[in-house]
């Protein structure tokens, strides 16, 4: 081969390297902008509740003080108004059996042992049957649960579906669904009620656990 044959082989293969280079670039880039998206969504500022929920619910700055619940795994004592009393409390209510509910309870794991080791936040975690009645393996399906999810602490049970009847009169609800949360401050007073789940519920509900620990005021519209 003459030294032009061999200096047009070389060429040929630098333009088939330069070209599949250029091929890999927009899937780099797609990439790129995928690889941020998902940094933004974990780790940048919480987007707005709908309205209508959340923060933003109606039900917000009412206080709710009905909370009758009984140990159900974890063993402890029952929780009553009094146990709320200068802390900031999230009531989860759940089932084993809640397709969004299992969606949402990893979150709900994360958060509740990054607040576990304040004195002054407490975790509500309510397991609840499907059906108005109660369902004698709740305790068993819960434990099962908890075990699959790595969860260490404790659930409580809403016997005659008190806590929850109370919680759809105070907030003036149409009806329960599940999952439920809410967020009380130090005054027992409603920062925020999620009805069901949605993609990052989980952020503005830290959002709104901050918010209360450090005691910011409620907006003047929300104050009851």
């Amino acid at each position: 081969m003459s030294q032009f044959g061999e200096t047009s082989a070389a060429e040929s293969e630098l333009l088939a390297n330069r070209r599949s280079s250029l091929r890999l670039w927009p899937w780099l880039a797609l990439l790129g902008v995928l690889a941020a998206l998902l940094v933004w969504r974990n780790f940048g500022p919480p987007a707005a509740d709908e309205e209508g929920n959340g923060r933003k619910h109606a039900a917000v700055g009412t206080r709710f003080t009905a909370i009758t619940l009984q140990p159900l795994t974890g063993g402890g004592l029952p929780v009553a108004e009094a146990d709320l009393a200068g802390k900031v409390t999230v009531i989860n209510f759940w089932g084993p059996w809640c397709g969004y509910c299992k969606i949402e309870f990893p979150h709900l794991v994360e958060l509740e042992d990054h607040y576990r080791s304040r004195s002054d936040f407490l975790f509500l975690s309510v397991s609840s049957a499907a059906g108005p009645q109660d369902d004698p393996t709740l305790r068993e399906d819960t434990e099962h649960f908890l075990r699959q999810e790595r969860a260490t602490f404790r659930t409580l049970q809403d016997p005659g579906d008190q806590t929850k009847f109370a919680l759809v009169n105070t907030a003036r609800l149409d009806g329960f669904a599940f999952p439920t949360t809410v967020v009380l401050d130090k005054g027992s007073k409603i920062r925020g009620l999620w009805i069901g789940y949605r993609p990052g519920d989980e952020r503005r509900l830290a959002d709104a656990i901050e918010s209360a620990l450090r005691g910011e005021e409620l907006p003047p519209a929300t104050k009851k």
